[in-house]
């Protein structure tokens, strides 16, 4: 392994999902660290239309579950929390 690899830090990873437990389950799930604190996310598989940018049938993820991994805190401010 050269030098540079070793400095570049792990940012996470994607896993395909080959067999789902349910139609509805994500096609795809993994983690990404981000500023420091770890996500977990799940994406469904879709194919694009050919009315935007990408030819028909290409194939894209899209994300509808990104959330603070367990034992990471939450650091964010939420202005609407205040008094």
């Amino acid at each position: 392994m050269t030098d540079e690899k070793q400095k570049r830090p792990d940012l996470g990873a994607a896993f395909p999902k080959k067999y789902k437990e349910k139609p509805t389950s994500f096609d795809m799930t993994g983690n990404i660290v981000i500023e420091g604190k770890k996500y977990n996310f799940g994406a469904y598989k879709q194919k694009a239309t050919g009315k935007g940018k990408m030819p028909e049938g290409t194939e894209f993820y899209t994300f509808f579950k990104v959330d603070l991994a367990e034992g990471q805190a939450d650091t964010s401010f939420d202005p609407a929390s205040l008094e």
